[in-house]
C-alpha cells in the first residue's frame, strides 16, 4: 500500500502568543505537548533542552474532529490512500550552537493490519501485541507505531483496514540522555487512541522495539 500521497498539516506555533515575548515558552503549547507525550516526559525534555526550549502545537480538538471524520468517511472499496498527517506537538531546542528537536505525528496509516501481519515484505515492522506494529527509525517518519483503531460509526473493517499510525521523529538529541524514544512513542500512542476514541486498547509494553 505504499506510494500514497500524504498531505501534511503544518504545526501551529505556540511561541510568543501569550504576551510574554517572542522568546517565551507558550504555556498553552506546553500543556498540549504534555497531553501528547505525558507530563513527566515533557519535563524530562525541558531539562534536556534547557532554557532554549520552544514548544509548537496544533489544536487537539481540531485534530480529533478531522481524524474521526476521515475514519467515518472511509470505505474499503473506495480508499484512494490519501492521508492527512497531523503534528500535534513539536519541542525544539533553539539554543546557541544547537538545534535539537522532537516531533510527533498522527495519521491514519497507509498500511493495513492484514499487510503488516503478513510474512513477506514487512521486515521493517515488528509485532508488539495483537494489532500493534512498530517500525524502527525511518528516514522521514522517524519511529512509527501502527495500531488497530475502530471508530464508532465507521464502516465495517475500518479498524484494521484504516489503522492509526503515530510517529516520533528526533534530531540532535544526546544518545541515552533523558526520556527515550520508546517512552515518547508509547505515550503518544496511548494519548492518540484515547483522543480519537479507539475501541481497541491493548496494553502496550515499555519495550516496544525488537
Amino acid at each position: 500500500m505504499a506510494g500514497a500521497l500524504s498531505l501534511a498539516v503544518t504545526a501551529c506555533s505556540g511561541g510568543g502568543k501569550d504576551g510574554r515575548g517572542a522568546g517565551a515558552v507558550s504555556p498553552a503549547a506546553l500543556a498540549t505537548c504534555r497531553q501528547v507525550f505525558g507530563a513527566k516526559n515533557v519535563d524530562a525534555l525541558r531539562a534536556e533542552f534547557g532554557e532554549g526550549l520552544r514548544a509548537y502545537d496544533r489544536s487537539l480538538a481540531d485534530m480529533k474532529e478531522r481524524l474521526v471524520a476521515e475514519a467515518r468517511g472511509w470505505t474499503a472499496g473506495d480508499d484512494d490512500l490519501r492521508r492527512t498527517t497531523y503534528r500535534p506537538c513539536q519541542i525544539q531546542e533553539r539554543a546557541k550552537g544547537s538545534d535539537g528537536w522532537v516531533t510527533s505525528t498522527v495519521a491514519w496509516s497507509m498500511w493495513d493490519i492484514e499487510f503488516l501481519s503478513s510474512t513477506k515484505d514487512v521486515q521493517p515492522w515488528h509485532k508488539v501485541v495483537d494489532g500493534v506494529y512498530v517500525s524502527p527509525r525511518r528516514r522521514i517518519e522517524g519511529t512509527s507505531l501502527v495500531m488497530t483503531c475502530t471508530i464508532p460509526g465507521s464502516a465495517a473493517g475500518q479498524g484494521s483496514g484504516l489503522p492509526l499510525e503515530v510517529s516520533v521523529n528526533e534530531e540532535d538529541r544526546k544518545a541515552g540522555e533523558g526520556v527515550s524514544t520508546e517512552q515518547l512513542l508509547k505515550s503518544l500512542a496511548e494519548s492518540a487512541r484515547g483522543l480519537v476514541g479507539c475501541q481497541e486498547k491493548p496494553v502496550l509494553p515499555d519495550d516496544l522495539m525488537p
